[in-house]
């Protein structure tokens, strides 16, 4: 097992927050912008154009940001801006996007299931947490890591669980 420097709370909310504007104001904004532009007599195709790609923006993104991304790499958009990154807590690797998506599904699927109840507990939950964990992160076994921090954290990965430059199968 590796020491790992578990992320502060406020950094992984202040991430939380700069993936929000990337991926759902963007969106709204797109979709604002071509709805105005949808009056004007000139450029009215430019306004349809944006608005479907305000409206296809937001879903798109999220599934790339927290799904692709962030099992890829161990980061989203607001975790490599806050040098911080989600990775298996017995190894230290990115979680891969396989288990990306399990978190996402679990973390929709247990607040469908409390009525959004679960949210709140679950985003609330890393500030009283010793290893700063969501309630989803302890199901699947991984942590959020202070990139800043001296850690024993393997190099960055090309594939998922392989470093890069290893020479193993």
């Amino acid at each position: 097992m590796t020491s790992l420097n578990y992320a502060p709370y406020g950094r992984r909310a202040a991430a939380a927050l700069v993936d929000f504007c990337v991926t759902w104001l963007a969106a709204v904004v797109i979709f604002v912008v071509g709805f105005g532009v949808l009056f004007s007599d000139t450029v009215r195709p430019l306004g349809v154009v944006l608005m479907v790609v305000g409206l296809i923006w937001a879903p798109a993104f999220f599934i790339f940001n927290d799904v692709i991304r962030q099992g890829k790499t161990g980061q989203t958009i607001g975790k490599t801006r806050l040098n911080i990154r989600l990775v298996r807590e017995e190894s230290g690797l990115p979680i891969g996007v396989g288990y990306a998506a399990l978190r996402l599904l679990a973390s929709y699927a247990l607040n469908t299931v409390t009525a959004g109840l679960f949210w709140i507990v679950d985003y609330v939950f890393p500030a009283f947490d010793a290893k700063k964990q969501r309630v989803v992160d302890k199901m699947i076994q991984t942590v959020v890591v202070d990139g800043r921090a001296q850690s024993t954290l393997p190099p960055p990965t090309a594939e998922v669980g392989r470093p890069v430059g290893s020479e193993y199968a």
